[in-house]
């Protein structure tokens, strides 16, 4: 139901208007000639021209898949047009006559396009088909209308140029679809189907865990906490838990900020798998880009294997919903404090290499926010990022001699586990 030679439309339009006016009562009785020529070349006695001026694109099937073809990309898909004629006629009668028969020839044409304003493979007029034979045998169907074009605009379309003001008519066929190209493949041909029933639920994750570990100042011993959604930075474990999950091989699968897809975090974050459980160590990159503190979502992959009805097995990979973690930054130990109060802080990631956008890293100590400044001698209440791992930080004024001060490192919205520092 497509084409590709627009002239063809146009070859059509000038047969239903010949076989029209040849078997009308009203014909004149010379000889009528129906030709495709603009206004300007329709310049022989009892001539009438339909001329194809414009096209435009039908929106309503614009992009639409083909039939059949509904994942294959929009080259294989046919262009809708709506095509616009303009037509006149000519007379060669010096006197009074000729505008009579340029108008009867206008009146001849406009009711053939009337009384057949549907043209397909089976239109015929005066007992013959007007349809080309090229395009016969592909349903295409051509509608025909007379546009009501404001006046002012036709008589703008023969102001513009040197030719005196004519008689005409304005016409659209839609909708006319171009071919378009053939796909090269093909899906494999089904030789057997059946519906096959699972038992079980689909799997679904719930939770995610984590355990936050610290030292509070004066005390021996570290407390653990288990926190839920987790936050878990680089090296620490992450649990999620679910339902329905199996046994069977999984994978997990992690999307960062900014991803637009999840990604499978590989062996080396060591996944285990017990029941409705699973868990890893957390690991510095995934598929080679950096684990950097934020908002996770965490999915996992799950094979399924079933006993088909006839005596085979299938495997399916189902894929759980989405579950809501954070990479927290570490901070894995202090160094030296100087008398002035400077001191490292090591742990990570505080940076990534380029050309991924730099982290926003802010610092509190005893509350007080502190500046980041370029790497260099730094002020009270100031710190610098050095690099992947370090930071290079001073105590504000605000800290006291001998006084136990916690510091906060906060990325992308995700805190460190607490930590303090003595002020010296």
């Amino acid at each position: 139901m497509a084409l590709l030679d627009l002239s063809l439309v146009t070859r059509t339009l000038v047969e239903v208007v010949k076989r029209a006016i040849a078997i009308s009562p009203a014909k004149p009785a010379q000889l009528v000639k129906v030709s495709s020529l603009p206004p300007d070349r329709v310049t022989e006695d009892n001539q009438i021209g339909i001329y194809l001026y414009h096209l435009v694109e039908e929106a309503a099937v614009k992009n639409q898949a083909w039939r059949g073809r509904p994942d294959s990309p929009i080259r294989f898909s046919p262009l809708g047009l709506n095509l616009h004629y303009i037509i006149t006629a000519h007379s060669d009668n010096a006197d009074n006559e000729g505008p009579y028969r340029e108008q009867l020839l206008m009146g001849l044409t406009a009711r053939a396009l009337h009384d057949y304003p549907i043209i397909d493979d089976d239109t015929r007029i005066g007992g013959l088909n007007v349809v080309p034979t090229s395009i016969k045998g592909d349903d295409n169907k051509l509608r025909i209308s007379l546009r009501h074009v404001p006046v002012a605009e036709a008589v703008s379309y023969w102001t513009a140029g040197s030719h005196p003001l004519r008689l005409c008519a304005y016409y659209e066929v839609s909708v006319v679809l171009l071919d378009p190209d053939e796909p090269v493949s093909a899906g494999a041909r089904v030789l057997s189907w059946g519906v096959d029933a699972m038992t079980g639920a689909l799997p679904r994750l719930v939770s995610s865990q984590s355990t936050v570990t610290f030292t509070i100042p004066g005390e021996s011993a570290p407390r653990a906490i288990d926190v839920s959604p987790g936050q878990a930075a680089i090296g620490d474990r992450l649990t999620l838990t679910g339902t329905g999950l199996g046994s069977g091989p999984m994978e997990l699968l992690v999307r960062g900020p900014g991803w637009s897809a999840p990604r499978a975090v590989g062996s080396a974050w060591g996944l285990g798998a017990g029941g409705d459980e699973v868990s890893v160590v957390v690991q510095a990159d995934v598929e080679g880009d950096p684990t950097v503190a934020g908002t996770w979502a965490a999915s996992l992959r799950l094979a399924r294997t079933t006993v088909l009805s006839t005596g085979g097995s299938h495997t399916t990979f189902v894929v759980t919903n989405e579950m809501p973690f954070q990479i927290a930054p570490a901070i894995t130990g202090f160094g030296v404090m100087a008398p002035t109060g400077q001191f490292t802080a090591t742990g990570g990631l505080f940076a990534v290499p380029l050309p991924a956008p730099p982290l926003v890293v802010r610092v509190s100590i005893l509350g007080v926010a502190l500046v980041e400044v370029a790497p260099g001698p730094l002020q009270p209440g100031e710190f610098t990022v050095v690099d992947a791992a370090t930071l290079e930080l001073r105590l504000p004024v605000e800290a006291v001699s001998g006084q136990w001060a916690p510091v906060r490192v906060v990325i992308n919205g995700s805190e460190s586990p607490p930590a303090w520092v003595l002020a010296p």
